[in-house]
């Protein structure tokens, strides 16, 4: 299927000028030595877009110019060459035939440049070869080409007539906008943009009046429950005063009434907000198609180029997303397309040798998933070489030879991602920069997305995409840890799990679980992000375990609590956290708490710089800090009372039934405190007590005597045997136990 380019060529201008600026820009910043190995991967980014948006739209001077000036830049950061006054000269005029070349582009639908004697200079330049500035008379006569062509289409016939005041206005529309030096402008009109996302924005702020609709029912749900019972009182009492009673009768179904109303309302502004919110963002939106729909073309022409034969199915690009994210979606799928021909899909005859059909199947499969948007690219080729990437990574230096002996088959894939990394031994038109995967995980982290690599050597390779629906929407799992509240992205969570603490498993000084079939390695949220755990969770038997995908990484993580997946609207990121990696974005819950959304790939790398002592010493912490306390009490509610308060609090708790278990279970196990009752069988709290001090190794224990027996007499008693405090139970609380015990031993965890 042919390609209708001037359905792309406005986009592919906008992009190509945000590309040429961002270049230029990078040049100077490289050439005055800021950040230069960051900037030299962005530039070669921005060009590497530039020259495959070319070659798939058929505009090949712009691509072989663009690959020409990659080239260079490629030779640069090779150190083959040094940025002198002339190269930077020559780079530029380089970009500004670029802009003349996106000009004429947009006026003529071709980009008919000379590039010639420029391809000439830069591959000298390139190869660190005697070159000279071009002459500038070329491109001149190439700008008065574009300006000659921005002029409006007219028929011959219509030439001379007189425009009515309608054509007239129409006019600038079907005129083709080109700068006085034949550069292209951009046609985009990006307010519009703007103005639906200060719409969005704003809804996202009525979500504050949600909750106060939905906090006000509430209230005057609970007022309307206290007229009933007034009202019930005074039908009870028999000096009632009728009048006063008809008129709180009044009161009640007026409340009533109210109560109604505002239950009502708030259903409804909640409605009207998330209707409201999914028209907007429906403004928004465009089908996959807009990008996927030239691909059979750009499939064709790449493998032909290659000596390869490709099919490609393409469904579900009828689904919608957020035009920001197409956009950004347009060069992951062109990078991974691209690679997958080249890298991936073998040529005919070597897939008939491995018993595989000449052609080579590619395939990109779309579809909703858990308010998200799910993408499969996928193909049939020769798949990942793991042992290729491990040795190009020692040769390369980006890791020792004895490291890469241990790398796992996530670790090595992961080296696909990294910028500059290619296992292909040609640089082509097409591939071998190592820039295309690198790209790839840059938009989709920009996404806050997640991408996954399955790959079998010899079958074939699959990459899913996970990406949002929206920009200013995100559907997640609530998540507490310690005293703070989280967001976890659905697109990054695989399963959440109940692990019991011993089904934990120690592999080299590390925690680790099995999940399907395999061992993935343990971390605590709490310790990635230094905050202070939840103590009551310490005494969980079962952990809630997030097993979290990004990339090719999994790991699982330990959270106190995680609530069911729910969709919310993000909100602009504070300024005092918005250059914070760690978060992706804000929302505001029912308690109108700002809740940070976490960034799973930044959480992960947080993970692995973790080293394994402070993992082992994670994974033993509590048994070290928390302080242990034996409660005895013949009551069996009693017990299990105060062992929950004493658990609330993080302290290990075990429980007796009289004073003859208590007195042998501390001569077994070490304890900071005993609770105990007085009046209990076998042997009372007086003669465990007394016992205790009589012990030279437990005679340190305080005691806390907690008692129905109020009389001075048992309190003196209690008190002369050694009895640290003595609270009695018609007056016991949690608030007085806990106070007896922090004061005797301290919190659990100092």
């Amino acid at each position: 299927m042919a390609i209708d380019r001037e359905k792309y060529i406005g986009k592919f201008i906008d992009e190509g000028l945000e590309n040429i600026a961002l270049t230029e820009s990078l040049l100077f910043d490289i050439k005055d030595g800021v950040s230069v190995e960051e900037s030299l991967a962005t530039l070669l980014r921005a060009l590497h877009t530039l020259k495959g948006t070319a070659r798939m739209l058929e505009f090949k001077r712009i691509e072989s110019l663009s690959h020409a000036l990659e080239s260079v830049f490629v030779a640069l950061k090779e150190q083959r060459f040094g940025l002198t006054e002339n190269a930077v000269k020559l780079v530029l005029f380089t970009l500004d035939l670029l802009k003349t070349g996106l000009g004429v582009v947009q006026n003529t639908k071709d980009d008919a440049i000379d590039i010639q004697e420029y391809e000439k200079k830069l591959n000298a330049l390139a190869a660190n070869e005697e070159f000279t500035l071009p002459e500038t008379e070329g491109p001149r006569k190439i700008e008065e080409a574009a300006e000659t062509a921005a002029v409006p289409d007219t028929d011959g016939k219509d030439e001379q007539k007189p425009q009515s005041a309608e054509s007239a206005a129409a006019a600038p529309q079907r005129t083709r906008q080109v700068s006085k030096h034949g550069e292209a402008k951009s046609e985009s009109i990006r307010l519009p943009l703007e103005k639906i996302d200060g719409i969005i924005k704003s809804i996202a702020s009525l979500q504050s009046l949600e909750i106060s609709a939905k906090t006000i029912a509430i209230d005057s749900a609970a007022l309307n429950e206290q007229i009933k019972e007034y009202s019930r009182l005074l039908k009870d009492n028999k000096n009632q005063d009728p009048v006063l009673s008809a008129n709180f009768r009044k009161l009640e179904r007026l409340s009533a009434r109210i109560n109604s109303s505002l239950k009502n309302y708030s259903v409804e502004v909640g409605n009207q907000i998330h209707i409201a919110y999914d028209s907007v963002i429906s403004l928004r939106t465009l089908p996959l198609s807009t990008i996927l729909d030239g691909y059979q073309r750009y499939v064709y022409d790449i493998a032909n180029e290659l000596g390869k034969k490709v099919q490609i199915t393409i469904e579900g690009s009828e689904n919608e997303i957020d035009k920001n994210i197409i956009e950004s979606l347009s060069d992951v799928f062109m990078h991974m397309v691209r690679n997958a021909i080249d890298h991936g899909i073998e040529r005919p005859e070597e897939r008939l040798a491995a018993g595989k059909s000449e052609a080579g199947n590619l395939s990109i499969l779309c579809s909703r998933e858990s308010g998200n948007m799910k993408i499969v690219v996928s193909d049939d080729g020769g798949g990942i070489d793991l042992e290729k990437i491990r040795q190009k990574a020692v040769r390369d230096g980006y890791i020792t030879e004895a490291a890469a002996s241990s790398l796992t088959r996530e670790d090595l894939t992961n080296f696909i991602f990294q910028s500059g990394f290619s296992t292909s031994g040609n640089v082509s038109n097409i591939s071998g920069r190592g820039v295309g995967m690198d790209a790839v995980r840059k938009n989709i982290e920009e996404l806050k997305g997640s991408i996954v690599v399955d790959s079998e050597y010899g079958k074939g390779t699959a990459f899913t995409i996970m990406a949002p629906l929206s920009i200013a929407a995100m559907v997640g799992f609530p998540a507490v840890c310690g005293e703070m509240k989280f967001i976890i992205p659905a697109n990054f969570v695989d399963t959440i799990l109940l692990v019991n603490r011993k089904d934990i498993i120690t592999v080299v000084d590390r925690p680790e679980i099995k999940y399907e079939d395999r061992i993935i390695k343990l971390y605590y949220l709490s310790q990635i992000l230094h905050i202070k755990a939840d103590a009551s969770q310490a005494a969980e038997e079962a952990l809630f375990v997030v097993i979290i995908r990004a990339y090719d990484d999994i790991i699982a993580l330990v959270v106190d609590r995680i609530s069911s997946m729910r969709s919310v609207i993000l909100k602009t990121m504070p300024s005092f956290i918005e250059n914070m990696p760690i978060f992706s974005g804000i929302v505001l819950n029912e308690d109108y708490e700002m809740v940070t959304a976490l960034h799973m790939p930044t959480v992960i790398k947080m993970a692995k710089r973790i080293k394994v002592l402070d993992m082992k010493k994670r994974n033993i912490e509590f048994e070290k800090q928390r302080k242990s306390i034996l409660v005895v009490d013949d009551s069996l509610p009693t017990r299990e009372i105060e062992k929950e308060i004493l658990l609330s609090e993080g302290y290990d708790v075990d429980t007796a039934a009289d004073g003859a278990e208590a007195l042998k279970a501390a001569r077994n196990k070490h304890y900071d405190l005993i609770c105990t009752d007085i009046n209990m069988p076998v042997m009372d709290g007086f003669m465990l007590t007394e016992n205790i001090r009589k012990n030279d190794e437990l005679s340190y224990l305080p005691i806390i005597v907690i008692s129905s027996m109020s009389s001075d007499e048992d309190q003196k008693r209690a008190a002369m045997l050694g009895a640290s405090r003595y609270i009695i139970k018609n007056s016991f609380n949690n608030h007085n136990l806990l106070e007896a015990v922090k004061d005797l031993i301290g919190s659990t965890n100092e």
